[in-house]
């Protein structure tokens, strides 16, 4: 059974049993019954109750519109972005949404990686006194 399945089965099992049996106990046979945990199954009916017309955004995958959906009310721009800019792995979809659909040429972060690496071996003492310069000297450069 698929996430999207798993979740549309909860949806409507919530929707017949929900006034009998708590949300949280149904989620809790369920993750039972197919090995998963209960914050998985909760997560599965989540996904399928804010993506009803998840038609609309094939061929997105579960984990991508999953993605979009951390953007909130914006998950749909999203989406609609992640479409136009197939593959769109996850960790991209993430990094457009974190940075507010602007994204950074992957360049800087690896850029910022390198000048704390560099803090870190300038303070080495253990770091031959060379080393210790160059990584200082990478420091100072300013873009």
């Amino acid at each position: 059974m698929s996430n999207w399945q798993q979740g549309d089965f909860l949806v409507d099992v919530v929707a017949e049993l929900g006034s009998i049996i708590p949300r949280h106990e149904i989620h809790k046979q369920l993750a039972a019954a197919v090995g998963a945990d209960r914050s998985t199954m909760r997560d599965r009916e989540l996904m399928s109750r804010f993506w009803p017309d998840r038609e609309q955004y094939a061929p997105l995958t579960y984990s991508q519109l999953r993605a979009c959906k951390s953007a909130g009310d914006r998950a749909r721009e999203y989406a609609e972005w992640a479409l136009a800019n197939l593959p769109a792995p996850v960790a991209l979809i993430r990094a457009h949404i974190k940075h507010n659909g602007d994204l950074q040429p992957a360049w800087i972060a690896r850029w910022d990686r390198v000048r704390e690496l560099c803090e870190l071996i300038a303070g080495d003492k253990e770091a031959p006194p060379v080393i210790r310069h160059a990584a200082r000297v990478v420091q100072n450069i300013q873009l």
